[in-house]
């Protein structure tokens, strides 16, 4: 076996035997089926929702016992506590044939339960709350079995939470059967568009697309003043926008931008505050934001293309900020740029490899004309696999296909397992009508001033967060929060977007900041510094919701003019906010000046032409201000003092309780996203890699071969769509589609071992 740790099935089948081997063939397995119901549903239709649901969900349950196993890593041979993972898998295996076979009879168990029927919920809610634990955590579970002991014993609670208690057998069908339950809205999203743009981000990045981003990034900004900072943002927010995962952002592009700053100068703590801090944005930048923005779609009724176009200003505002930040930091330290010399030209990064950016201008051509999502998805995915085929560099290979497709499956089983969970939670606040009585009882405490309220559903959305995914936070705020600030007049793209932002700023927000405890390691920092530093940088994520909820205008609801202006005013007020929290324009800003500057970017914010121009005149003064007075810097350009404390240990407790919480997310997410290799240093910025899983993988058979298999693939699948099986016998095809992946998973295995055998030259080199 290879010395080199397996980072997905694909390479436990290459390096792997014995029963290694069978693991990672099962693993392999699940997600092929996985993958090939959802691409065949998207093309060919999908069956009816009571049906697409229950199997999406028990599928990834599956996925994330193998993923996911009791007491050893996924790669690790068998142990005793195999087998409870093996009754587990047995379960999620029989509940998915249970759904499928008992479909006529949903309706009917709404109204009268079998013993069959009873076990079967029991073991659903058993296998969402171990997912959940196994993948998360426990605080989400604390939170959904805090809201059914409420729906429970609500006539025990106080204040605004009595009411009257829900019978156990009418919870559990809420629960499990109501449309706002386990397999309700969120869930639904998960099954229907998520999975589709989740394969589109990994199949451009086996391609090849990470280490494009890198080199346009570089080749753009680079040689200017804070530029491998810059580039790191712009790379970020590309590749983010295709990942939808903050932490697997900052294991990647990370993994080159943080010992890059880190080796001309910047700070640690500030390097990976800056690329945690990107990261983090590119869940909120256009045209693909992740799941919440798809689930939030569902959520108003409002076609996706509403929700990309709301979320560009709000987005460009918060890149802008970590820019500015960067830019100023960079001159207050006195850092170095990169030679120019050693960079790439961005129109020779464009011309070589500008056709990787076709799947991405097709998605927002499509999505601008008005096509439903899932065609958009689609063509998306086709076009990434026919612009493979530009260089030979790229080619879409049986194995770059495969780790895309396992790669998808692993992201999607951990997402979907945490949205049925929070289905728990809008199920139990449903069946007691809980929601109106929070909404009631917040607008009497807060004497119903927005302001008040703003602040204490940041804090609660904050403190969710700590334990919660973006996704989580963002349904539990929409089934408690945003009926509270509807109440009040807010606007409702304003609300769910205050909901959206919040949902995924605990990210960067100490104690609990992943996405910035991810970077710690690799810019070899504080934890909790490096956190710090995130946030700071990312300051404008707490802002910009509230700013939008007074001024509607930066989500394009108004008038051409409105929009301009509320742009105008928050872009420079905001970036004032940034300077000040830098403390450098021209020369060093004295602390006073620093907090005048910040009083006038506040008076910004409020959206009235008076205070508008009050705050620029402000800040102005503060800034001429700033030429006359000056202040004593450190060797390093940080103020005397700055950085004597360390906010906690490196070792210490909450570190190590957030290390184990990114081991989970990394297991998920396959050890980190799929992604080409970035430049391991900064000559490989000047050249083209090709990335692993390429041509030199495969003998010349073992390609044909994978290719052959792969093209039979399509024809089954064409086949079975023209018939309209899914819909004319919805048993027949699950068992199909199963035998299609088992069939297809076991050739593409014997190719991968011929191609081996045959001593293919780069067959360590599996996409990972």
């Amino acid at each position: 076996m290879s010395d080199t740790p397996p980072q997905n099935a694909l390479s436990l089948l290459v390096q792997g035997s014995g029963a290694a081997r069978l693991n990672g063939l099962l693993i392999l397995f699940g997600a092929v089926f996985f993958s090939l119901i959802h691409l065949y549903a998207a093309i060919y239709g999908a069956p009816p929702t009571m049906l697409m649901n229950p199997l999406h969900l028990t599928l990834a349950m599956a996925l994330v016992v193998l993923v996911h196993p009791l007491g050893r890593s996924w790669s690790d041979p068998f142990n005793r506590w195999s087998v409870i993972d093996g009754a587990l898998l047995a379960g999620a295996i029989w509940l998915s044939w249970y759904y499928v076979s008992t479909l006529p009879n949903w309706a009917l168990r709404q109204v009268i339960m079998s013993n069959t029927d009873l076990f079967a919920a029991l073991l659903t809610l058993g296998l969402v709350v171990e997912g959940v634990r196994r993948t998360l955590g426990p605080i989400l579970l604390f939170v959904a079995g805090a809201f059914v002991l409420h729906a429970l014993f609500a006539n025990h609670a106080p204040g605004v939470f009595y009411g009257p208690p829900t019978k156990p057998l009418t919870l559990l069908r809420a629960l499990v059967l109501g449309d706002s339950g386990i397999f309700g809205t969120p869930l639904g999203v998960m099954a229907q568009y998520v999975v589709l743009f989740i394969l589109f981000g990994n199949l451009l990045a086996v391609v090849g697309v990470g280490s494009f981003f890198l080199r346009l990034a570089f080749s753009m900004f680079g040689h200017r003043t804070g530029g491998p900072a810059k580039a790191a943002v712009v790379s970020s927010a590309m590749m983010g926008t295709l990942s939808g995962s903050a932490i697997g952002n900052v294991l990647t592009t990370g993994a080159f931008t943080i010992p890059l700053m880190r080796q001309l100068g910047y700070r640690p703590a500030f390097a990976g505050g800056a690329e945690a801090a990107a990261s983090t944005g590119g869940m909120i930048m256009p045209p693909v934001m992740g799941a919440i923005a798809f689930i939030m779609a569902e959520f108003l009724g409002r076609p996706y293309s509403e929700i990309i176009l709301a979320a560009l200003i709000p987005a460009l505002l918060y890149f802008l900020v970590i820019f500015v930040a960067v830019h100023f930091e960079a001159k207050r330290t006195g850092l170095r740029t990169l030679p120019r010399d050693s960079l790439p030209r961005t129109w020779e990064v464009l011309r070589r490899q500008g056709y990787l950016l076709i799947p991405i201008a097709l998605i927002i051509g499509g999505l601008v004309a008005g096509y439903s999502i899932v065609f958009v998805a689609v063509i998306a995915l086709a076009g990434t696999v026919i612009t493979g085929f530009a260089s030979r560099r790229t080619w879409p290979t049986p194995m770059r296909l495969a780790a895309a497709m396992e790669q998808t499956a692993r992201s999607t089983a951990a997402l979907s397992v945490t949205a049925a969970a929070a289905g728990i939670i809008i199920g139990a606040i449903f069946s007691t009508g809980l929601s109106f009585q929070i909404t009631q009882g917040a607008l009497s405490a807060a004497g119903e001033q927005l302001w008040l309220l703003l602040a204490m559903s940041g804090l609660v959305a904050i403190v969710l967060g700590m334990g919660m995914t973006a996704s989580a936070v963002y349904i539990t705020m929409v089934a408690t929060i945003v009926p509270i600030l509807r109440a009040l007049g807010v606007d409702e793209m304003a609300a769910h977007m205050f909901a959206f932002y919040f949902g995924i700023v605990s990210n960067i927000t100490p104690p609990v900041a992943l996405a910035a405890f991810a970077a710690a390691p690799l810019a070899r920092a504080n934890p909790m510094a490096t956190s710090v530093a995130a946030a700071r940088l990312g300051i404008a994520a707490f802002i910009i919701p509230v700013m939008f909820v007074y001024q509607p205008a930066l989500l394009m609801q108004g008038s051409p003019a409105e929009i301009l202006q509320a742009s105008l005013t928050a872009a420079f007020g905001l970036a004032t906010l940034s300077i000040a929290f830098v403390g450098y324009f021209s020369a060093p800003i004295a602390l006073p000046l620093r907090l005048v500057m910040i009083v006038g970017a506040g008076m910004m914010i409020v959206p009235e032409v008076r205070t508008d121009l009050a705050g620029v005149a402000v800040i102005l003064l503060a800034l001429l201000a700033s030429r006359f007075f000056t202040v004593t810097t450190s060797g390093d350009g940080s103020a005397p003092g700055a950085g004597k404390k360390a906010a906690a240990a490196q070792g210490g407790l909450l570190a190590r309780l957030m290390a184990r919480r990114m081991e989970r997310a990394a297991v998920g997410e396959g050890d980190g996203q799929v992604a080409a290799e970035a430049p391991r240093d900064l000559s490989d910025l000047t050249r083209e890699e090709e990335p692993p899983g390429g041509i030199a993988a495969h003998d010349r058979a073992g390609l044909w071969g994978g290719w052959a298999i792969f093209g039979g693939l399509a024809v089954a699948m064409h086949l079975m769509g023209r018939a309209l099986i899914q819909a004319r016998e919805p048993q027949l095809w699950v068992l199909q589609m199963a035998v299609l992946s088992l069939v297809f998973t076991l050739a593409l295995a014997a190719v991968l071992w011929r191609s081996k055998r045959r001593g293919a030259p780069d067959m360590a080199e599996v996409p990972a």
